[in-house]
């Protein structure tokens, strides 16, 4: 029986996947920056308005989701950049007051801590809901940002309100199109999964795109709950029944040797995700992935900020957000790998594209404009390519950390890059010697997991209870499905003697499900 093999090192590190239209949410990544940062300029108040950025980021949070629960999701993702923001401009006066004062450089060490304590929270919050990109990395990006700019004057409170402006911005940018197209969102997750299908299903379908057609079905279906057309008779519902029922025919029975979430996809509506308490719940299992993920970012982002301390580099951060973006996505040590070269080569370019922007003499206007379309750059390129996303990142958390000042090129590119090459060091060795062995014991909880459930589901009598057990175990099955693809990447070797018990928990679950729960298509 094959088991899960990683994709082509070539198609992981340059593949750029379409991912449906990307256009609309890149759009709006650049006018939620663009609209407080211009409004700031024509206020008077050129010198900070671009820290509005760090409020706006919230808009990335909505992208993909339903009108009826995007105002909801974005308006927490904006509150927590506020927070943040707050936290980090006051981490950061206190470690510039101190350093200041003549205090030891150590003092950094402190923001490093903090840091470390968000990124760590954060990381474990999205890894247990199962949010996906960009998951903790813009939160630990306002820190970041913000932990600069009382060095530049900026007082704390001016950056929480710029940042609340941005949030703001955020808000209403996301949600501008609900009341003209208030569909928008369903109809486009629709017709991403419908092109995906059809792309899988072409004479030249590769692995990759069946595994992006799972992913879009997937997608599109949490969308259609979310918007409450999940279950019902609905224009968009049949089409994307259509294509699901087309592809669960071609794939069901095939036997594949390439990472993919295929065993996911069956003749049936995916239920709507579990409560959030209990995903919650799952992921506080300390034999599960996210403690996994915790522990190596306790681990790894001190020791980043540390030897950048004991190097000389001004500042620490940098080395600690690069340890950090490699490790809070998962434990696959593979594609950790992967994500590692993609940060370095990636910081690389952005800082060839942050020194070509320091050498024009930019207006204030103009230094907003280029913020703004480096944030829609992150937006087009975070969940397709990290490696480019990079290259917009870098020059956005120079622009804004140092807030359009002129600064020494000289310095700025080789601290950045020690700081990078330190931070992908670390994390690499982290993600390779840190619980080596969690990939066994993670499979093992998933699939004890699913068989708990199981049993939970044949003890049940109550209908409510036996609908919510059922939304349970179909997210049990999809974190075990993942569980088995990162020990196959790992360890192929123990993986195939584990593969036989995985394999019937696994048919047994969906056996259940199939049985039990959702219409069938």
């Amino acid at each position: 029986m094959p088991i899960p093999a990683p994709a082509p090192a070539r198609s992981l590190l340059l593949g750029v996947p379409r991912q449906g239209r990307r256009w609309p949410g890149v759009v709006r990544a650049g006018v939620a920056v663009a609209l407080p940062a211009l409004a700031g300029v024509a206020l008077g108040h050129p010198a900070v308005a671009a820290t509005a950025t760090v409020g706006a980021f919230a808009v990335v949070y909505g992208e993909g989701r339903a009108y009826r629960v995007r105002w909801r999701v974005v308006s927490i993702a904006a509150a927590v950049m506020v927070v943040l923001a707050g936290v980090g401009a006051a981490v950061g006066a206190f470690v510039h007051d101190a350093t200041a004062a003549g205090g030891s450089a150590l003092w950094w060490m402190a923001l490093v801590l903090a840091m470390t304590v968000v990124v760590a929270v954060c990381a474990f919050v999205v890894d247990g809901l199962r949010l996906g990109a960009p998951g903790a990395f813009l939160p630990l990006l306002t820190v970041e940002i913000s932990s600069a700019l009382p060095a530049l004057g900026v007082a704390v409170t001016e950056v929480l309100a710029w940042s609340a402006l941005g949030a703001a911005s955020a808000l209403i940018v996301s949600m501008a199109g609900a009341v003209a197209r208030p569909r928008t969102p369903e109809r486009a997750a629709v017709g991403t999964a419908v092109a995906a299908v059809d792309a899988a299903l072409s004479g030249t379908g590769s692995p990759t795109a069946r595994r992006d057609a799972v992913r879009s079905l997937h997608a599109a279906w949490q969308c259609l709950h979310d918007a409450a057309l999940g279950g019902r008779d609905h224009p968009l519902t049949r089409s994307l029944r259509s294509a699901h029922l087309r592809f669960a025919a071609a794939v069901t029975g095939r036997e594949s040797d390439h990472a993919s979430t295929i065993d996911d996809l069956r003749p049936q509506v995916p239920l709507a995700r579990p409560s959030i308490r209990y995903r919650l719940t799952r992921a506080a299992h300390l034999r599960g992935r996210s403690w996994t993920i915790v522990a190596r970012l306790l681990v790894a982002c001190p020791a980043a900020g540390l030897l950048a301390l004991g190097l000389g580099v001004g500042r620490p951060d940098w080395a600690v957000i690069t340890a950090a973006m490699i490790l809070h996505q998962g434990p696959d040590r593979v594609l950790g790998t992967y994500r590692g070269l993609h940060r370095f080569v990636g910081t690389v370019l952005g800082l060839v594209l942050f020194a070509a922007l320091a050498s024009l003499d930019l207006s204030p206007a103009a230094l907003v404009l280029v913020v703004a379309v480096l944030m829609a750059g992150i937006e087009a390129f975070l969940v397709r390519n990290y490696g480019l996303a990079m290259m917009f990142i870098t020059p956005l958390a120079l622009v804004l950390g140092g807030l359009g000042t002129h600064v020494d090129l000289m310095v700025v590119t080789r601290d950045r890059l020690l700081e990078t090459v330190l931070g992908v060091a670390v994390a690499i060795a982290v993600l390779w010697a840190v619980l080596p062995g969690s990939y066994r014991r993670i499979l093992r909880d998933a699939d004890e997991q699913v068989a708990t459930t199981i049993g939970r589901i044949g003890d049940a009598r109550d209908p409510v209870a036996v609908a919510e057990l059922g939304r349970d175990l179909e997210f049990d099955l999809h974190a075990s499905t993942t569980a088995a693809i990162i020990a196959a990447h790992t360890d192929p070797v123990w993986t195939r003697t584990r593969w036989p018990e995985h394999h019937h928990l696994h048919e047994l679950g969906y056996r259940i499900l199939t049985r039990n729960f959702g219409p069938r298509l």
